[in-house]
């Protein structure tokens, strides 16, 4: 993997080289891999297209629900929130038994008592649980 260390810190894309910062270095590679229009149609990518709506749907599900919350969710967030919502919402996905592999759903998993006891006790902020916010007694 090249290093950039000259004075211009590009971003981005130009031709087949890609402009990167990762722990606050910048670096440059040419882009590979496998075409899209391989992957959509090759029949040995079956598999990648079902993991592939899967983690869409999941990644959908989970932005819906922060979205639901609203104001609420985002003065309390980190900045992981996000992917620990994707990592539930996909939990909570894999426990739809009555779906074909690639149209598992999340709305089928959370029906589930497993499922509702995934999401219960998410913490929208893993430096301020909920439970150290709030003290209440009954």
């Amino acid at each position: 993997m090249a290093k950039a260390n000259g004075l211009l810190k590009i971003e981005g894309t130009i031709d087949d080289l890609t402009f990167y910062k990762k722990d606050g270095k910048n670096f440059v590679r040419r882009k590979g891999g496998i075409s899209r229009e391989r992957i959509l149609n090759d029949p040995s990518f079956v598999r990648t297209r079902e993991n592939g709506a899967e983690f869409a749907h999941s990644a959908n599900a989970g932005k819906l629900l922060r979205l639901a919350l609203g104001a609420l969710v985002f003065k309390a967030k980190d900045s992981r929130l996000a992917s620990r919502m994707l990592q539930t919402m996909s939990k909570i996905k894999n426990l739809d038994t009555t779906s074909l592999r690639g149209q598992r759903k999340v709305q089928v998993g959370i029906t589930t008592t497993e499922g509702k006891q995934t999401l219960r006790g998410f913490d929208f902020n893993l430096n301020a649980p909920l439970k150290k916010c709030i003290v209440c007694s009954f």
